[in-house]
């Protein structure tokens, strides 16, 4: 399966996070990809940038190294209305928005708070592209209440190479997930959520977690420009 881009990247500006978008631009080009989302962690996480960053991210970096580079964000879902921790019109902005819950911005507890917390951010948002690390077992939701607002809407679920590789014993639990949502005409994307230089690209784990699961490669977004703008409506 080859791919085309990286659509989870970390940058200095994260706070977590090692390389700039210079360094990770020049491995994306030894790799072979096309495109690279930089998706730089929202500002309810404590180290990260202003909403300044952002805006300023759409304005001024638009390729670098020869790749094509779209202005993101890991935006954190931050109260039960489904509120993102950057304005809407910055959010609005953006070129590939990606919503998820982290510990440090999410008040939720249970599958209730955490599905109603997430449908009502996609209802609250236009332009969300995928869903981050639903493998992750602290933030359980409810698949089959979301699963037809995530298809009507055409957002990705995204298969997070870090979070699959330090989540193997939840394989089994995330599979069953998956697949129901595949056969409900959810689509995917892979991304390796790097974090430093020698993670860009990477996408082992989730490449094994697609076999265990019989995944289409049809179904896989990221292998194909076409399938990208097309699905994800990405400008590229």
């Amino acid at each position: 399966m080859n791919f085309i881009g990286d659509f989870h990247v970390h940058t200095v500006a994260s706070g977590d996070a090692f390389c700039t978008i210079d360094e990770i631009s020049k491995r994306a080009r030894h790799l072979g990809l096309k495109v690279l989302a930089i998706t730089d962690h929202g500002p309810a996480m404590p180290a990260s940038s202003h909403r300044y960053y952002f805006n300023s991210l759409v304005d001024n970096v638009k390729k670098s190294n020869g790749i094509k580079i779209l202005s993101g964000v890991e935006a954190n879902i931050i109260d039960e209305d489904g509120t993102l921790d950057l304005p809407k019109d910055t959010i609005a902005r953006l070129s590939f928005v990606i919503i998820s819950f982290h510990g440090f911005s999410w008040i939720g507890n249970d599958i209730e708070s955490n599905t109603g917390g997430l449908i009502n951010c996609i209802n609250n948002y236009d332009n969300v592209k995928t869903i981050a690390h639903l493998n992750n077992p602290y933030y359980e939701i409810d698949i089959e209440k979301i699963t037809p607002l995530i298809a009507e809407k055409k957002i990705a679920i995204e298969l997070n190479n870090k979070a699959l590789k330090g989540s193997k014993k939840g394989w089994k639990s995330f599979k069953d997930k998956i697949c129901y949502m595949d056969r409900h005409g959810v689509k995917f994307v892979v991304s390796s959520d790097a974090h430093n230089l020698d993670q860009v690209g990477v996408f082992d784990e989730a490449l094994d977690f697609i076999d265990y699961c019989k995944l289409d490669e049809q179904n896989i977004l990221n292998t194909s420009m076409e399938k990208l703008k097309d699905y994800l409506e990405l400008d590229l």
